[in-house]
């Protein structure tokens, strides 16, 4: 199979057979007595494959990093590399992305579990228990046959993300409306959202996450998730009147209740002003 990618606006040739992919190189003729010989230039590219080598996404290294390199997706994971949150650590830029991705029956297409932002945001309305959201209980998205199912790469708006970065989002919903039902704060409400997902990072319910940097993609979408949630939902507060023993009380309830307005806060990477008032790990 060959894959034709351009990058700074050459044309580099892939070929892939045998489970694994390589760069074609043309060679230059040279006169005789050119000792040295010519320079053969590699494209500053991280070209991501799946395990058979069938290339999936391309990356632009930073400097000081190795200039070319052709990876497995599993590989780029262990190295917690991401290219979705700018500002985040070991973020690296998307330059390309397989043309192929969308078109089924393309092996490409295989790499992914294939979700749209609508169908996340479905998953994440539901109120659920909290503990419903550590890992294989049912609120836990990356697992969920209507979520993730297991997938290491989703594809959302012709865009790639690792499963678990996205799966951070519904938790983070989840644990807004929470904290907004009782704080009636929406601001507080947000740094709670990150805090507790700082704490509970690991997924497990009776194993706190392990201590580490704090500015990396999971913290980062969860806050995607808590400021969407905060322009999604309102905060409905009621009035209620209890008897007890004959005598009234009046009870004040809260809930927040989804009221869609837009899913741009899901798509958009979190900016510097939103890291300077919610960015909870600098603490």
């Amino acid at each position: 199979m060959k894959t034709v990618i351009v990058v700074d606006g050459i044309n580099h040739v892939f070929l892939t057979e045998g489970g694994a992919t390589k760069l074609k190189l043309e060679a230059e003729t040279t006169e005789a007595t050119d000792v040295a010989g010519a320079q053969l230039k590699l494209p500053d590219i991280w070209l991501i494959t799946r395990k058979n080598g069938t290339p999936i996404f391309g990356l632009r290294p930073e400097s000081g990093d190795k200039a070319f390199r052709i990876l497995t997706a599993e590989k780029l994971y262990e190295e917690k590399i991401q290219w979705f949150e700018p500002l985040a650590r070991y973020y690296r830029r998307l330059i390309w992305v397989n043309p192929e991705s969308t078109r089924k029956g393309a092996d490409v297409y295989l790499a992914y579990k294939h979700v749209t932002w609508g169908e996340l945001i479905e998953f994440a309305i539901v109120d659920r228990l909290s503990i419903s959201f550590h890992s294989l209980l049912p609120g836990d998205w990356k697992k969920s046959d209507k979520g993730g199912d297991g997938y290491l790469l989703v594809l959302m708006q012709d865009q790639p993300y690792w499963t678990d970065g996205i799966g951070q989002i519904p938790y983070a919903v989840n644990t807004f409306r929470k904290y907004w039902r009782e704080t009636r704060n929406k601001d507080l409400a947000i740094r709670k959202t990150g805090e507790t997902g700082i704490r509970w990072g690991s997924g497990k319910f009776y194993e706190p996450a392990e201590t580490g940097p704090g500015d990396v993609y999971d913290n980062f979408m969860i806050l995607r998730g808590a400021l969407w949630a905060s322009e999604n939902f309102r905060l409905e507060v009621k009035q209620h009147t209890i008897l007890d023993r004959g005598i009234p009380y009046e009870i004040e309830t809260a809930d927040a209740v989804y009221a869609p307005t837009s899913k741009t806060r899901l798509t958009r990477p979190i900016s510097q002003s939103d890291i300077d008032r919610y960015g909870v790990w600098q603490r």
